[in-house]
């Protein structure tokens, strides 16, 4: 699945993803929405000083990221375990 495809932004990274990942139908919608919500996220934590992210939007992340990484494993096989 290597596209050869390069991007300056994370904004560019996830609006390709949903471009000709998500709408194609090769991964499934949500996985787009997953990647939204997290840099939403990541924004609200790193610029927004009177919010604070909770122990439960944490976890929900945590989870799609794992969600995320069995898709991966799926579509192009088994990663090194790094630990």
């Amino acid at each position: 699945m290597n596209e050869g495809l390069t991007f300056s932004s994370h904004a560019a990274v996830i609006s390709a993803f949903g471009r000709d990942f998500a709408r194609t139908g090769r991964v499934p919608v949500e996985f787009h929405r997953y990647l939204i919500d997290a840099q939403d996220l990541r924004n609200q934590g790193d610029y927004d000083i009177d919010s604070a992210i909770t122990e439960a939007e944490a976890n929900q992340l945590i989870a799609q990221a794992e969600q995320f990484l069995e898709l991966a494993e799926r579509l192009l096989g088994d990663f090194p375990d790094s630990r």
